[in-house]
């Protein structure tokens, strides 16, 4: 049921930003936590909702290591700074759900509400592709993490 109501989340900002004409993008994340030492795999929605602010909603699956695995559900705001057409650089903040999931009988999962923090780089390869580099610290308590994450994403 999670799963289908996020999905429903990520397709709504989706057609409300090709809606709104702002500048979008979607894009495929692969990347490692540090913390519980482990690959990552995402997907993300960036909609431009000012010239130099852009909303990022992600979906981003922690996969299973020592007996936990995880999914994340974060909603950031970058500040685009351009310091050529081709490359930008952003500051990262925003808020974000994960969604922890323990592999050991008889332990419960935990569901956890933290602040994002981080800076990114994005470079365009072509008009329509781009690539770049987020690092990002979740504050959640006890589950926090640092996040690096290889994005590649299709501008619309």
């Amino acid at each position: 049921m999670k799963k289908l109501l996020l999905t429903g989340i990520v397709a709504l900002c989706a057609v409300w930003g090709q809606a709104q004409q702002g500048h979008a993008s979607a894009g495929a994340r692969l990347g490692y936590a540090a913390e519980w030492e482990t690959v990552t795999l995402g997907v993300d929605y960036c909609y431009h909702f000012l010239p130099d602010f852009r909303l990022a909603p992600s979906l981003t699956c922690m996969v299973r290591n020592r007996g936990m695995s995880a999914w994340y559900m974060d909603v950031d705001c970058h500040y685009m700074v351009a310091v050529s057409e081709l490359f930008s650089f952003y500051p990262i903040g925003g808020l974000g759900l994960s969604l922890w999931r323990p592999h050991v009988f008889g332990t419960d999962a935990a569901a956890r509400l933290g602040l994002n923090i981080g800076l990114g780089a994005e470079l365009r390869l072509l008009p329509e592709i781009s690539a770049g580099l987020d690092m990002k610290y979740n504050i959640i308590g006890t589950y926090d993490q640092a996040l690096a994450a290889f994005r590649v994403a299709y501008h619309f």
